[in-house]
């Protein structure tokens, strides 16, 4: 990792819960390698996280419009350090504004590190609001004292932005994680104009992607197509219950086909494998009706006949399957045609002849 630019404030509420930054902090030394471990933790923090939104900046949501001006103009401009204090100075005090619009209840104090670094082949913008733990220290004649310490390892929020892929237009390039309930997240998005805007379509099918991906790299081939099937079934479920569908459910299904010896090294890591850079499948997201009906139907049509049905009960000829193709012959097969099917086939034939 490369540490380019890095502004720390400090956040205090008042006695009113009203947020400001303190005069305190502003633009670090990046040369300094404490610096350079505070990103690395911050970053290390986010990243263990499976509760990430994939997104995008909103530009209709006027809270956020301030920031995301004023990043567009930092990416286009030289990105000194100058630059970076100006564009952090605005983004925190925006930070600021928002949280004292919420319940005194989010209100926090903390730290906002604003950091921007190269890592591998990709520039990203992080922002994140870090609090305070008290802990207990010695002092110089060996005495209990009582000291303030930053828990980098215990990230309040954050957004981190991908500024190769924004300069891209891509269509997501924004990440961001909130507080334990919706309202406590409010302000943060708000200040950074974040919003969701990966479909559900492109979050459905990568979901069932990442997990046949999962089962295929972990020694899971034996299981894939019943996790699949579970995870299909699941999403179809939420879907007629007009429900969200979320990742600590699907994990839950993943772990329920993870072998037993297995079960100690990847009970409880779907998430995070399905909600990386890889597949940025959100927390939460709506499934998506056309999406399930490709995965889990075949559908075809001719002039005279027309095919509808589930994919469980398609294979190669010799396979046993419900409905067995044959590619030397390009031929349909049918068998274990329910009784009334069968009946209705016979009447049919008899109609034809008389």
């Amino acid at each position: 990792m490369e540490l380019k630019n890095l502004v720390i404030r400090e956040l205090q509420v008042s006695d009113s819960q009203k947020p400001y930054i303190s005069d305190l902090g502003g633009s670090c030394d990046t040369d300094n390698p404490f610096a350079l471990e505070t990103v690395i933790s911050l970053n290390n923090s986010l990243a263990r996280r499976a509760t990430l939104t994939h997104g995008a900046f909103n530009r209709e949501n006027e809270e956020g419009l301030v920031f995301i001006n004023a990043f567009e103009e930092y990416s286009q401009s030289e990105q000194t350090a100058d630059d970076f204090l100006t564009l952090a100075d605005v983004g925190i005090d925006q930070l600021a504004l928002a949280m004292g619009k919420v319940s005194s209840e989010s209100a926090c104090g903390g730290y906002v590190i604003f950091t921007q670094y190269q890592d591998d082949k990709f520039e990203y913008l992080l922002v994140g609001l870090v609090t305070n733990r008290t802990g207990i220290s010695f002092n110089e004649n060996l005495n209990p004292t009582q000291v303030r310490e930053v828990d980098l390892g215990k990230l309040h929020q954050a957004a981190k932005i991908n500024m190769t892929s924004f300069g891209l237009e891509k269509d997501s390039y924004l990440s961001f994680m909130g507080g334990k309930d919706k309202a406590d997240a409010a302000f943060f998005t708000s200040a950074f104009g974040c919003t969701d805007v990966v479909a559900s379509k492109k979050s459905t099918s990568e979901l069932i992607r990442a997990a046949r991906d999962f089962c295929s790299q972990n020694g899971m081939q034996e299981q894939r197509e019943q996790v699949v099937e579970d995870v299909v079934s699941y999403l179809s479920s939420q879907r007629s219950d007009k429900q969200s569908a979320n990742l600590p459910d699907v994990e839950q299904i993943l772990n329920s086909h993870v072998p037993s010896e297995q079960a100690e090294t990847l009970s409880g890591t779907f998430s995070k494998f399905a909600n990386g850079n890889e597949y940025s499948v959100s927390q939460e997201f709506q499934p998506h009706n056309h999406t399930l009906t490709a995965i889990t139907k075949v559908k075809a049509k001719a002039d005279n006949w027309s095919l509808d049905f589930s994919k469980k009960s398609l294979g190669l000829a010799g396979s046993g399957k419900d409905i067995e193709f044959d590619d030397q012959t390009n031929s349909i097969y049918l068998k274990r045609l329910p009784s009334r099917v069968v009946e209705q086939i016979k009447q049919a034939l008899l109609a034809d002849q008389e």
